[in-house]
């Protein structure tokens, strides 16, 4: 009897952990301990996998601010009081200890710069601090307080911070004396519903900026030439004031209405106005899609329980990957960067194994049981 025991621990020991999972599953399935099986195959469609690497162990005590650059080469993000710089290609880091928690963060489109705004407890509103981030010693404090949220930008050279006040686009350079000037009134960029609060946010495309100026899932979009200070009408019916970067020359913009949604590309490039793509018609979990390399492949998320990435091609199939997280962004070279339950910040390739798939499919199999 010993003898069979020991040759049963033997075979079992030959075994893969990938083949003991799926026998362990399998006898769960038959014993339909569903839940028991669930669980054991979100853990490992939920572990970091030998390609990952652990950019950060710590779990903040408020969600991470993440930013990233045009290029989506270089990331920041925050954790509690402390921002951290990361270039991905040459593996560069930084990290600046700041005052208090940031209430907004932006970057300008190299990363190399952010601008943040503090909130001021007593008197309401938030003031505004500029910062090199390869430089940690370069600080600048704004002469403007503003109210919190309110759209910011810093310029590719760190040298000059735009805001909103009193809905007018300010620019301040970020050097002695203090010096902040009015550049664009608000008629140069009226909402879709003027009675309406306005919501206006800005967003770097090079050296020039993108403004929205809306309310709900209603916006116009203008371009504001930094060089020339003029402000043009680029897009009429821009539901969410976002723009999704792809490769430092172009990203991506939704239009259209709730129900009729479009994923529309703008390219741009220096001393050139923006070009806006026909769009491509979208669904509502489409709406935050990251492009991947090869054309017309994005990313997004399947905004079920458990959340995972889907990748879906322009007029093709709609493929969910066999990994589970808490929350995602698609950098350079079709990498994702992602939160797990333990609140690890991760980086890691979006390509998986059969063995991957074959978990997955475990999962919708038990799932599908579990709920009948």
């Amino acid at each position: 009897m010993k003898f069979f025991y020991f040759l049963f621990l033997f075979i079992l020991s030959c075994k893969s952990d990938h083949e003991n999972l799926v026998m362990e599953i399998e006898e769960l399935i038959s014993k339909e301990k569903y839940e028991k099986a669930l669980d054991l195959l979100k853990e490992r469609l939920s572990e970091n996998r030998p390609s990952a690497e652990i950019i950060s162990k710590s779990k903040p005590n408020q969600p991470r601010i993440f930013q990233m650059s045009e290029d989506r080469r270089k990331i920041v993000w925050t954790e509690n009081k402390t921002v951290f710089y990361k270039d991905l290609i040459t593996d560069t880091q930084k990290n600046l200890e700041l005052k208090i928690r940031p209430e907004l963060l932006h970057i300008s489109g190299n990363a190399e710069f952010a601008i943040i705004q503090y909130p001021l407890r007593q008197k309401g509103g938030c003031v505004i601090y500029a910062y090199s981030l390869l430089n940690i010693t370069v600080e600048y404090e704004s002469a403007v307080h503003i109210p919190c949220k309110t759209g910011m930008g810093i310029s590719p050279k760190g040298d000059k911070i735009f805001y909103f006040f009193e809905n007018d686009l300010y620019e301040e350079r970020t050097s002695h004396p203090k010096n902040p000037k009015k550049i664009i009134s608000f008629d140069q960029f009226p909402p879709p519903f003027p009675k309406l609060k306005t919501n206006l946010q800005l967003a770097s495309i090079g050296e020039d900026w993108l403004v929205w100026s809306g309310a709900g899932g209603a916006y116009n979009l203008y371009l504001y030439q930094s060089q020339t200070k003029k402000v043009q009408l680029l897009s009429k019916d821009v539901v969410l004031p976002k723009i999704t970067y792809n490769n430092g020359h172009s990203g991506y913009i939704v239009t259209g209405k709730i129900g009729d949604l479009y994923l529309k590309e703008i390219e741009y490039s220096t001393n050139r106005i923006p070009f806006l793509g026909r769009g491509i018609p979208i669904s509502t979990r489409e709406a935050y899609s990251w492009k991947l390399a090869n054309k017309d492949e994005f990313v997004t998320g399947n905004q079920n329980e458990p959340l995972q990435p889907m990748k879906w091609k322009v007029l093709g199939k709609k493929e969910h990957l066999p990994l589970f997280l808490e929350r995602f962004w698609v950098v350079d070279g079709d990498r994702i960067i992602y939160e797990n339950a333990q609140g690890e910040l991760i980086l890691d390739q979006l390509n998986f194994s059969q063995e991957d798939y074959i978990m997955l499919d475990y999962y919708k199999k038990v799932k599908k049981s579990a709920d009948s």
